[in-house]
């Protein structure tokens, strides 16, 4: 038994269930090919040992991470091997890491070789994962070639591990065709869940729920969703995340288990990142199964309600970490709708140019569209600009842009109708918004915005359901005072002065400088007679926007019956507004 220090090569071939499960023979003989004629060569020509032959994967021994990591680019940038009778050549990953090892005979152990090994999992479809450890001991040629990913937890390895990666360059479309990013958008692949429950009978609600979050899941434009024709190929077979993600070129997939017992049924869901094998999201629903047809449709919702959000973060965060030079109209779309959440002056200005660059490099990307209408009507109501009515107008131009760039496009419609709404277009603002429900029955915003069209119109128990429905869609979503707002003018229109208090302090408990709720609860204070109150509140409300007046709320607050309005003007007065 020996011990000491070296550098570690794990290879796999990419999707190789499932090739054999295709063509055992022409897959065998295009990996014994690739094994004579490339692999072996390019190990003795950096000076590496075979450790061990494992079916579809390799362990390699080198003395020097120089020539493991020089090894690995020659394997990875070497043309693919063809699979005869098959439309796909093999693909590897490879893992690299510099560690204390243990040999005995001619095989090796250690942390060092489970590290090599797990980072290979991890390795993207034809590419390298390094750890940081070996990274830092390459040339800086070398070492300039890999991108940080950050630290990575690994399976049964007891700290996390900071990894860098290396990616093939994409393909060269083929003469005429024009080349196109892999991952423009957002892109997902829900497996068919598995029945856990023993039942064949069964087998039509796991699949049920499966296809139920693809058809959901496709009316978000943020996302390419694989067809279920496509991703059910792979129910029933041993499959790695790593491996279906990229055989279909997607970022991201969806799995998870049904088990029924008696009347109660259990959904477990995941959702994965393919280049990492990182999990994003994790959730479990317990029902009875009174109405099984109920429930599926529940927990459906559910699992999109969550599902959708969390990888649109992910996405941001991704975009967030790269360089703007590297960033293309997709990422910087991201980028603007993340500074829009902050809601501060200088985030909606960073927003708006994001948005704009976004527009020059792709003037066919909707959203950014509706990025400026939002940033116009963001701006307009925290006076960052006195021009009300200018910049409302401005507003409904860029949304009507959105929606004339792509008439399928929920949140478009969604963002025109809220711009139509605080243009007092009565009749535009809802059409939009039932437009947007009608292409995405899941979009949060658009029931959101709908809680505030009835809330102006004063229709108390129309507007509570549907920021209920909001948040319930979405719970942790930046918006969710806005929806509360449409909630909280709707109890003070209805002389529901308590409940309207209520709403205002269970928002401002979370946004504590939200200045509609502030606007609104000095108001109801003001109509309960509780004046020191709401003087206090006013105070706090001109602190946070100084210069505010009773006719620039005028202007700002499109309450739409006159009397109303009157009303909403007279409690603010009360409590102190100037006019």
């Amino acid at each position: 038994m020996q011990r000491k220090l070296a550098a570690i090569l794990a290879i796999d071939v990419v999707g190789y269930s499932r090739l054999m499960s295709r063509d055992e023979q022409a897959t065998l003989s295009a990996l014994t090919r690739n094994l004579t004629s490339v692999f072996k060569p390019a190990v003795k020509a950096y000076r590496g040992r075979v450790v061990k032959l494992m079916g579809d994967g390799a362990l390699v021994e080198f003395s020097s991470i120089q020539d493991a990591t020089q090894c690995a680019l020659a394997l990875q940038s070497h043309a693919p091997t063809p699979v005869d009778a098959l439309d796909e050549p093999l693909t590897f990953r490879i893992g690299l890491n510099v560690g204390d090892i243990i040999r005995q005979g001619g095989d090796i152990f250690g942390d060092g070789v489970n590290i090599a090994a797990r980072l290979e999992s991890m390795a993207p479809a034809g590419g390298i994962a390094i750890s940081a450890t070996a990274h830092a001991n390459l040339t800086p040629q070398l070492a300039k070639e890999f991108t940080d990913i950050g630290p990575q937890t690994l399976k049964n390895i007891a700290t996390p591990v900071s990894v860098l990666t290396w990616s093939p360059a994409p393909a060269t479309a083929p003469p005429g065709e024009p080349r196109t990013e892999r991952f423009k958008k957002a892109s997902i692949v829900v497996l068919a869940f598995d029945n856990m429950s023993g039942d064949p009978d069964q087998e039509f609600f796991s699949d049920g729920i499966s296809e139920d979050i693809i058809t959901e899941l496709s009316h978000f434009r943020e996302f390419f969703v694989i067809a279920r024709n496509t991703s059910f190929t792979y129910k029933g077979t041993p499959v790695r995340t790593q491996d279906v993600c990229a055989d279909l070129g997607v970022r991201y997939l969806l799995e998870g288990s049904v088990r029924k017992s008696g009347n109660r049924v259990r959904v477990t869901a995941q959702l994965i990142e393919g280049a990492t094998g990182a999990h994003i999201w994790a959730g479990r629903f317990d029902r009875d199964l009174d109405d099984i047809f109920a429930v599926q449709d529940e927990i459906t919702q559910s699992i999109v309600a969550a599902v959708a959000p969390e990888a649109m973060n992910a996405e941001t965060h991704r975009s967030r970490n790269k360089a703007e030079t590297e960033t293309n109209a997709w990422e910087k779309m991201l980028l603007g709708r993340w500074h829009i959440g902050r809601m501060n002056e200088d985030s909606i200005a960073k927003a708006q140019i994001y948005a704009r660059d976004a527009i020059a490099l792709d003037p066919g990307l909707s959203d950014a569209h509706s990025i400026l209408a939002l940033a116009k009507l963001h701006a307009m109501l925290h006076i960052w600009r006195p021009d009300t009515k200018a910049a409302i107008a401005e507003a409904v131009a860029h949304g009507q842009d959105a929606v004339r760039t792509d008439e399928s496009d929920a949140t478009a419609h969604s963002v025109l109708g809220m711009a139509y709404l605080f243009g007092r277009d009565f009749e535009k603002a809802p059409l939009h918004l039932r437009n947007a429900l009608r292409l995405n029955p899941n979009l949060s915003n658009a029931h959101g915005v709908l809680a505030a069209y009835h809330g102006l119109s004063r229709d108390y128990d129309a507007a509570r359901t549907s920021a209920i429905h909001a948040t319930t869609l979405s719970p942790r979503d930046p918006y969710r005072a806005f929806w509360y707002g449409g909630h909280g003018i709707a109890a003070y229109l209805d002389r529901n002065y308590d409940r309207c208090i209520e709403i205002c302090s269970e928002v401002l408990a979370e946004y504590p400088n939200y200045a509609s709720a502030l606007r609104q609860l000095a108001a109801a204070q003001a109509m309960k007679g509780q004046l020191e109150d709401a003087q206090d509140t006013m105070k706090r409300l001109l602190a946070l926007m100084p210069g505010l007046t009773l006719t620039m709320v005028r202007d700002i607050v499109p309450i739409r019956y006159p009397d109303d309005h009157e009303h909403w003007l007279d409690g603010l007065r009360r409590a102190g507004m100037p006019q």
